[in-house]
């Protein structure tokens, strides 16, 4: 796994976070495929119909946390679940890589 990818850099958190939830970086890339470095405070939301596509057999969304050029953090939780109301941060739904 390289600490940078798509004009990225990874944090060391985020490394980690990736490798334990099995993300891997052709998924990644395919992700940030046109997505600004310049994105402050910004939650990418992976659809489980990308996910699926991508042949992972997973029932959550794939959250990952961008905050400027830097990967912060990525999960799976079910968006649902996912309690919006005391994050101040912007977020962009990706649907279709």
């Amino acid at each position: 796994m390289s600490n940078n990818i798509g004009g990225f850099f990874k944090s060391e958190h985020f490394c980690y976070r990736q490798w334990d939830r099995q993300v891997s970086d052709k998924l990644l890339s395919k992700i940030l495929n046109g997505i600004e470095t310049n994105n402050c405070n910004t939650l990418l939301i992976v659809s489980r119909k990308v996910l699926k596509k991508t042949n992972k057999n997973i029932n959550e969304e794939l959250f990952i946390k961008v905050d400027n050029n830097t990967l912060i953090t990525c999960f799976y939780c079910e968006f649902q679940e996912y309690d919006s109301a005391t994050r101040e941060q912007n977020y962009l739904i990706i649907n279709k890589i």
